[in-house]
């Protein structure tokens, strides 16, 4: 068995058991089709153990990483082949393009980044790296460059008949604000599944995420996020108490070989919406001195990393009670 099978399989058995767990304790309302059933949390279909070898299904149970594995995410669940591969080719890749994009503006030190430098209408596609202290390092491929309009442009640098000021145009890249907005909806969802499985995700008031990821082209209806707000040892999971705002908060990572960005992301409990949570936190807000800003605290306690959701039912029920009261 190959290491990935052995990982695809472990996973398989903590969610199954915990699916099969929940149906025979009348914790969940759904018809299991197998004996040993895997639901992808993306598109609900239901899988069996058949279906982490790929021989067997076309579509079969493949790792899914949250955050992406190219902003430092681990593979912590698994979604089927068609969910994955749409949504990291047609999500996920627009918020690794927005991070590095951020990356490329802000030169960091030992980063390289490629772009063309502007002259008499004429452009130099450029290899540039940071030196950190203020100074680029600029490098001219030959195969990247039309010879003459290289050798003309260098000649008239030595010459110094071109610069001191040069326009650089930096890398273009594929982003679309509402799919980086998506992929950390994606992002949030997936690790709340992680850390609570079926307990209470397979619930229709989620039905709308789901859809947004599946039918990405429909547009994006809004979630809460947080930038750039919180210490790195707050990363983790918390409940928020305050009244009206029932929901988890995920504090995640996203890290490139440079930088290092925590969004902070708020999973409304069933019943509530973003809207209703926007406007609990925002109505009981106070003032912090500038126009159209309000500040908010959240009560919030710690997600208990000792407790067992996935085979332990009175630690299953405590999140259950927790959902259900008032």
């Amino acid at each position: 068995m190959s290491k990935k099978l052995i990982s695809r399989t472990k996973l398989f058995d903590k969610f199954s058991k915990q699916l099969h767990l929940l149906k025979e304790n009348g914790l969940i309302d759904i018809e299991l089709k197998y004996d040993e059933t895997y639901i992808c949390p993306l598109c609900l279909e239901q899988f069996q153990r058949v279906d982490l070898i790929s021989d067997t299904n076309k579509n079969f149970l493949t790792e899914e990483d949250a955050p992406p594995e190219k902003l430092g995410g681990s593979r912590i669940a698994l979604t089927c082949k068609d969910c994955n591969s749409k949504a990291g080719y047609q999500i996920d890749n627009h918020l690794i393009n927005r991070i590095r994009e951020n990356d490329d503006r802000k030169f960091y030190k030992g980063s390289k980044q490629y772009g063309n430098l502007e002259y008499n209408g004429e452009r130099v596609t450029a290899e540039i790296t940071s030196n950190g202290d203020g100074t680029l390092t600029v490098l001219h491929r030959t195969k990247k460059n039309n010879p003459n309009i290289l050798d003309k442009f260098i000649y008239g640098i030595k010459n110094k008949t071109i610069g001191p000021i040069l326009n650089l145009e930096p890398k273009k890249y594929k982003i679309d604000s509402e799919r980086v907005n998506l992929a950390l909806l994606k992002t949030n969802y997936i690790i709340n599944f992680a850390k609570f499985g079926y307990i209470f995700l397979l619930d229709k008031h989620y039905d709308s995420i789901r859809t947004q990821i599946e039918n990405m082209d429909e547009g994006y209806d809004g979630q809460i996020f947080l930038k750039d707000q919180f210490p790195k040892n707050k990363e983790g999971m918390y409940y928020v108490l305050n009244p009206g705002a029932k929901s988890t908060f995920s504090i995640f990572s996203l890290k490139t070989e440079y930088s290092e960005t925590l969004i902070g992301a708020i999973l409304p409990l069933p019943n509530k919406t973003p809207e209703e949570i926007h406007y609990s936190l925002t109505g009981n807000g106070y003032s912090i001195g500038e126009n159209g800003k309000i500040g908010v605290s959240l009560d919030t306690s710690n997600y208990d990393g000792g407790a067992d959701l996935f085979n332990d039912l009175n630690e299953i029920n405590k999140i259950i009670n927790w959902k259900n009261a008032q």
